[in-house]
């Protein structure tokens, strides 16, 4: 399910401007190698396709993620095992065996990082995924010890450390979390470690930084962690998702029209704030990281709107004008129950009335998970605009032949270029 849905966010994003610069510099640094570029028909080495397909993942904000970890393993961890597993030639319970162990392990030590200080940067994605990703790949090439206490150690010096994304306002840049580059970076201190290369093998033992006891704490005991993540609806940061949805039930029960919106009022946690929130996007960023606006876009446009977003959004009047009226509330009792529990609740004014909705949660958590099916039908609205509907059912069949052991399938359609391309 976790390839699945990372293939869909993958197909929607191939043809987003920094996704291409991504898969041309993979190929103009990394060189030439077997490894297939996702639906692009190119071959590079596995470290050049970790990055462009990671960066592929990553871009609309539509991959998985772990409400404990707060984060998107899937977008790291999921290339590159499945970069690792074509070099080396593994087998699909072990391609499916090592993503499983990297989430495991990635989101232990996110959970028990400390923030040092950093105020926010610590929480990025980009500075623990590396961690699952050496652990996924040591697993694969089954490594001693001693190399995999080396790869992490040494994934825990080199990935991003982010700290700009503390204090800068731009959060519409390409960088984002820097998922991509982690994958990489776990790839990298892998095969360093592979070689003899050392690290700071007591990296996990020192609090405030992290807390060994709390990484360690029921290991092995009860279901692993990547059973606590969840796929997305909508290709916009998670924190909202209670809000659209409690936009779109109350547009349908009422059936309000964009028209008659005098203000949309969203209560929300306070966490949420940090969010550029910005009313005029210049960018997809901009919307992924826009209250306003997606509730702007949901309003209008509907929900379909939101896989993909895409630059047909962008310099609207009518969503600008909508993401105007919107005004965003911090609810003292969801800012205490975060993050444990996310909640957002809506109200609606309009010329006729205003309308409430309950409080909300996001749809589709790890307590109502998606189902394949449901999974299946986001691959094909995720993928219409890239993939014709004969690729479309190659991707999904390839996905029941890995089920049932084989991975070769995946592999050979994940390595054909678009049918449709911009």
């Amino acid at each position: 399910m976790c390839i699945l849905d990372t293939l869909a966010a993958a197909a929607a994003g191939v043809h987003v401007p920094s996704v291409v610069a991504a898969r041309q510099a993979s190929v103009e640094l990394f060189g030439k190698g077997d490894v297939a570029i996702w639906f692009d028909g190119r071959r590079t080495t596995a470290a050049g396709a970790i990055f462009a397909n990671s960066s592929a993942a990553a871009v609309l904000d539509m991959d998985d993620g772990h409400r404990e970890a707060r984060g998107h393993p899937a977008a790291a961890i999921v290339p590159a095992v499945l970069a690792f597993a074509a070099e080396i030639g593994s087998s699909a319970d072990d391609a499916l065996s090592a993503i499983a162990i990297g989430y495991e392990v990635g989101i232990r030590i996110k959970t028990g990082r400390g923030d040092h200080g950093q105020k926010g940067a610590h929480g990025q994605t980009g500075v623990w995924a590396g961690f699952g990703v050496s652990a996924a790949l040591c697993w694969l090439r089954r490594a001693s010890h001693d190399q995999l206490a080396n790869s992490l150690a040494l994934a825990g010096v080199f990935s991003p450390n982010l700290i700009a994304t503390a204090y800068t306002s731009q959060l519409g840049a390409d960088v984002k979390e820097g998922i991509p580059w982690s994958a990489v970076t776990g790839y990298t201190s892998f095969m360093l470690a592979n070689f003899g290369h050392a690290g700071f093998n007591d990296i996990l033992d020192h609090s405030p930084f992290y807390d060994s006891e709390h990484i360690l704490r029921g290991l092995g005991e009860g279901e692993m962690k990547i059973k606590g993540n969840y796929f997305k609806p909508y290709a916009t940061c998670r924190h909202f998702h209670p809000a659209l949805k409690a936009l779109e039930t109350l547009i349908k029960k009422h059936d309000i029209q964009p028209s008659d919106i005098i203000e949309i009022k969203v209560y929300i946690y306070d966490y949420a704030l940090r969010l550029s929130n910005k009313t005029r996007p210049e960018n997809l960023t901009d919307i992924q990281y826009s209250i306003p606006y997606s509730m702007a876009v949901m309003a209008i446009l509907g929900s379909d709107a939101f896989l993909p977003i895409d630059e047909s959004l962008l310099d609207r009047p009518d969503l600008c004008a909508l993401a105007e009226k919107v005004e965003i509330l911090v609810d003292p009792e969801y800012s205490a129950l975060f993050p444990q529990l996310q909640r957002n609740r809506v109200e609606v004014v309009t010329a006729c009335g205003a309308y409430s909705s309950p409080a909300t949660s996001a749809p589709w958590d790890q307590d109502e998970p998606m189902s394949m099916k449901i999974l299946g039908r986001k691959f094909r609205r995720a993928s219409a605009n890239t993939l014709n509907h004969s690729q479309q059912d190659d991707v999904l069949r390839a996905v029941e032949d890995l089920v049932r052991g084989e991975i070769t399938p995946l592999l050979e359609v994940m390595a054909s270029p678009t049918a449709i391309s911009l």
